[in-house]
């Protein structure tokens, strides 16, 4: 079958429509779209020399990079399967790319690259540490976002965190616990780390991060890692760099233009630690909850900082104390009851 997905076209034996799913062998993810494309923005918006797709699978990936990016791109996959699918979409796409059949920390541990890309099935930790070593800027998918979030015991063996997440905060802590990891590793090798954007997104999570040297980074780093309330350590610092985000443009023809619009206000507004979730809230005080948009208009009123976030379209992000935002809500309430 032959799939187009952004400027790219490209031949997959099987086709995943829903989800992470249990497909073995090689297979296109259209789950995953949104995922390539905010790799686009990103790349289309820094300057960078060349790119590791590190599990390339079908290419797709890395085959968009190449045309909507102009980027010297090598494409990797240990399934020699794979490796072949990768050529045949080259070749159908006209363009040229050096594709690799290894094993990713063998590459990783023998080159350098501006940009490495770790797409795994499940959990990325086991190339986080040669991907540090081998890259200046990283893109790290999660798809086991419950452990993540620290709502099974697979946390602590996996990502060395004690995090017992509410379900209304599990997405955001999930994704700081991820961060956190990254920075922990990072650290251990003299470097520090700083995001550029971090995504919750269906049934995955997503960080890009700058790889800083140089020991006075690592120690700024750890500032940022940090226990909460809720266990730890996690990711404590900005989500998102702000300066990139409020700069980028969004590239021309990008199969999720839309949703990326979408997304990118919210990612600009994404400050403060965590955000309240407003039916929690609400169900403490015994009333029904309030509109975000009413919230956050009174929470500017008062001279409060207050903004959405990618987290829950019931949260709201604000410097206002917690019982500010429950005398919000009981005078929001009581206008309407």
């Amino acid at each position: 079958m032959i799939i187009e997905e952004g400027s790219a076209k490209i031949y997959a034996p099987t086709v995943n429509l829903k989800g992470p799913g249990k497909i073995e062998g090689i297979f296109y993810n259209r789950e995953m779209v949104f995922n390539r494309d905010t790799t686009i923005f990103l790349l289309y918006n820094l300057k960078i020399r060349n790119a590791l797709d590190g599990m390339a699978a079908t290419g797709v990936r890395g085959i968009r990079i190449i045309k909507e990016c102009g980027i010297d791109t090598v494409l990797n996959d240990k399934n020699f399967e794979a490796v072949k699918i990768i050529k045949k979409n080259l070749e159908l796409n006209e363009i040229r790319g050096r594709v690799e059949n290894r094993n990713v920390n063998a590459l990783m541990a023998e080159e350098k690259f501006d940009y490495i890309d770790i797409d795994p099935f499940g959990t990325p930790v086991p190339y986080i540490d040669m991907a540090i070593l081998s890259g200046k800027i990283l893109g790290i998918t999660a798809t086991d976002t419950a452990t993540l979030a620290g709502r099974n015991r697979r946390v602590e063996r996996r990502y060395l965190s004690n995090l017992r997440s509410p379900s209304h905060l599990a997405h955001e802590l999930g994704v700081r616990n991820l961060l956190g990891y990254v920075a922990r590793m990072a650290v251990r090798f003299d470097k520090g780390i700083a995001p550029i954007l971090s995504i919750w997104y269906k049934h995955f999570y997503r960080v890009y991060v700058r790889i800083l040297p140089g020991t006075s980074k690592a120690k700024d780093t750890l500032k940022n890692v940090d226990y909460c309330e809720f266990g730890g350590p996690i990711w404590m610092g900005p989500l998102h760099e702000f300066s990139f985000l409020f700069q980028a443009k969004i590239p021309p023809n990008l199969p999720s233009e839309k949703v990326l619009r979408k997304y990118l206000e919210i990612w600009k507004q994404e400050k403060f630690f965590l955000y309240y979730h407003l039916p929690f809230l609400s169900k403490k005080l015994r009333i029904s909850t309030p509109s975000p948009k009413v919230v956050m208009e009174k929470l500017k009123e008062k001279g409060y900082e207050a903004y959405p976030t990618q987290f829950s379209s019931q949260g709201v992000r604000t410097n206002a104390s917690l019982q500010e935002i429950k005398n919000i809500l009981l005078s929001v309430s009581s206008k309407y009851t």
